[in-house]
């Protein structure tokens, strides 16, 4: 690897686009494999400011002449999600390797058909389900799978946001719309299920319920009210298919917090995040251990004890994104298939649509 250098195109590149200029933009330019040579936006003077200060070569308001530049080798696809669906196909459409942000989709059909163009045009595809980049995350994956706290009874996880409630922004406002694919499900909801199951396993099968408290939102750019018809009250309960028992809270409009814990027969693990904004894909994760000491119950005895991880990353977002794309860099030059893909996307959709079917018709759905 110490030869390649991979060009890098970035749709939603601008220096404005928050979450890009705080993960993407950083992590692309400090990682040795990497050269960002083209910017895209939806506006010109953007585009060429941020390529100009990037030293990018090349930059574009249409996403198809971006994805047809010869010296783009991968195709980062960091915009809105309704807009995912076509700036994907149109990359791999050119047969260019992809990293495109969760959800891949506005909806499972949409997402079927990128992972299934992506698999028969051969190309590397990433999906940005970066949380599983996570030290702690790992170090819990490995834990469990060597039996450090017995077989896995049950786990229980919470996830929080002050945001999709009553009071948003201008630039917020589509994330409560459901046609949007945006939602608190989606995302938190995402993000946090996709790391429970990357830990534990997936989900045999759940029940469901989906209550939306606030059906609509104040505006604070404009002062004026928006409809609302997303999920802000989410409650999952299932069996995952090596048979530990799974709850799971998902919130909105409330105090934000991340919190997953894991009991097995010995003991038990909790997971959670300071100053969370219930992203555990974030960081900022802390790992406490707890053990039954000769396998009593005592209270006095039951404590739980921070586990501190050796590691040279950071705990952040931008750490994280880094290191998929250090693992994307080795799966395209070696023929690897390390990093989270479009299939795994579509697994983590169909998850959710269970989770809908389930709230939709009271009925426990089998995955």
């Amino acid at each position: 690897m110490e030869n390649r250098i991979i060009n890098v195109g970035i749709i939603g590149g601008s220096l404005n686009n928050q979450w890009a200029s705080q993960t993407h933009i950083p992590a692309l330019k400090n990682n040795p494999y990497y050269k960002i040579t083209a910017i895209g936006t939806s506006n010109v003077d953007t585009a060429k400011e941020s390529a100009k200060i990037l030293n990018a070569p090349h930059s574009f308001t249409d996403y198809k002449e971006l994805a047809q530049t010869k010296d783009v080798d991968l195709v980062v696809v960091s915009i809105k999600v309704p807009h995912h669906y076509d700036a994907v196909m149109a990359v791999l459409e050119e047969n260019k390797h992809i990293y495109c942000e969760w959800p891949l989709a506005i909806n499972t059909k949409q997402a079927e058909k990128m992972a299934q163009l992506a698999n028969e045009r051969n190309i590397h595809h990433a999906i940005g389900l970066q949380g599983r980049q996570s030290p702690e995350v790992n170090y819990l994956k490995q834990a469990i799978r060597q039996g450090d706290i017995g077989n896995i009874i049950s786990c229980t996880m919470q996830v929080a946001t002050q945001g999709k409630r009553a009071v948003t922004d201008e630039k917020s406002r589509y994330l409560l719309n459901e046609d949007n694919g945006a939602t608190l499900l989606s995302i938190n909801g995402g993000h946090s299920l996709d790391v429970l199951c990357y830990i534990l396993g997936d989900f045999q099968e759940l029940s469901a319920t989906m209550n939306v408290h606030y059906t609509e939102a104040f505006v604070q750019e404009t002062g004026k009210t928006t409809l609302k018809n997303t999920a802000d009250q989410i409650l999952i309960q299932g069996t995952l298919i090596n048979g530990t028992s799974a709850s799971v809270h998902i919130q909105g409009g409330v105090y934000p917090a991340f919190q997953l814990e894991i009991r097995g027969e010995k003991g038990a693990y909790r997971l959670t995040q300071k100053n969370s904004y219930g992203h555990v894909q974030f960081g900022n994760l802390i790992i406490e251990k707890m053990i039954h000491p000769n396998n009593l119950f005592n209270s006095k005895d039951v404590l739980y004890e921070e586990i501190k991880i050796p590691s040279e990353l950071n705990n952040d977002a931008k750490s994280y994104v880094d290191q998929a794309y250090t693992m994307l860099a080795k799966d395209i030059v070696e023929c690897t298939k390390q990093i989270p893909d479009f299939n795994d996307a579509v697994k983590l959709h169909q998850l959710l649509d269970a989770a809908r079917k389930s709230a939709k018709t009271g009925k426990r759905i089998l995955i």
